[in-house]
């Protein structure tokens, strides 16, 4: 009997010491937890401490947990990970100067956005104007031919007059002056057509103006944003080998991608050198919006 204990004692401990070299994310999962599902190789996680200044609910921030493992899921085919209220491992939410240093970076990056917003309407705006004053100066080329044209007209009438060496008859006086007048009218819609149209190529000018100053501001404030938000590490997430703690994040996705990463870690792969890999350091060029694992995380997956 006793024989039989020690050798179900000794098989005991060869099966989980096996399973935990085959599968090193049960590491991370208690011996209850073990002894309770001796077959499921699915590392266990919860959600731990949250911190009230993300504001960001416990709820909420386990569906991102979910989501973030589906990612693992989709791109392996294989459940990796169970959310389980009892886990050992836990997922947290610490704030501290990341997370100011990056709620300082929305502020200053939706400023940007307005701002660029409101460039592009009065860009807009200036081209609208543009196109009027286009239009406006065809007009006045047109205005002014047949202005000129009713002139030498008259002048042409008067001189043939002279010619003529005749007394000029009444009729003739009364044509005359009627074309005159009609010639001073035209001629003061005309300067009065200049003057309106001189107007807003001067506004236009001053808008064009307010413009380019208005960018070199705008390049500006993007060089200082630049300069002061670099592209971020990933130790605004860090997996210390018993919990996953998040110290920044920026949106949904962002936060998504950054538990997936630490979880990643959890499954024992270490950094690699692809940009748009979810295991790359640095947060740059990964889709956040639509992340699938790439064929450098499949490859540090299977090598383990």
């Amino acid at each position: 009997m006793r024989f039989w204990l020690i050798f179900a004692v000794i098989l005991f401990t060869a099966y989980f010491s096996i399973q935990r070299y085959l599968h090193p994310q049960l590491n991370h999962n208690s011996t209850i937890d073990r002894i309770s599902h001796p077959l499921d190789t699915r590392l266990r996680y919860r959600i731990g401490d949250v911190d009230p200044r993300f504001q960001i609910s416990r709820q909420h921030l386990e569906v991102l947990s979910q989501q973030a493992a589906d990612i693992w899921h989709q791109g392996t085919m294989k459940s990796l990970f169970v959310y389980d209220p009892h886990a050992k491992l836990a997922i947290n939410l610490i704030y501290d100067e990341r997370q100011a240093e990056s709620t300082a970076r929305q502020q200053e990056l939706n400023i940007l956005e307005n701002t660029q917003e409101y460039q592009n309407s009065e860009r807009s705006n200036i081209e609208k104007l543009r196109a009027e004053l286009d239009q406006s100066n065809r007009e006045i080329d047109i205005y002014k031919v047949n202005y000129e044209t009713k002139v030498s007209q008259y002048n042409q009438f008067v001189e043939s007059i002279n010619q003529s060496n005749q007394a000029i008859h009444p009729s003739v006086q009364a044509q005359l002056q009627q074309l005159k007048a009609q010639l001073e009218t035209e001629k003061i819609n005309l300067s009065q057509r200049l003057a309106s149209h001189n107007q807003k190529v001067e506004r236009l000018n001053q808008q064009v103006d307010i413009l380019n100053s208005n960018n070199q501001q705008f390049n500006h404030s993007v060089d200082q944003f630049n300069a002061r938000f670099q592209p971020r590490q990933f130790d605004k997430g860090v997996f210390n080998g018993k919990s996953i703690n998040i110290y920044e994040f920026q949106s949904d996705a962002d936060l998504r991608v950054t538990i997936a990463h630490e979880l990643g870690h959890a499954l024992g792969l270490l950094h690699n050198t692809d940009p748009k890999a979810l295991m790359y350091p640095m947060m740059k060029e990964q889709d956040l919006q639509n992340f699938r694992l790439t064929a450098a995380d499949l490859a540090m997956l299977n090598s383990r």
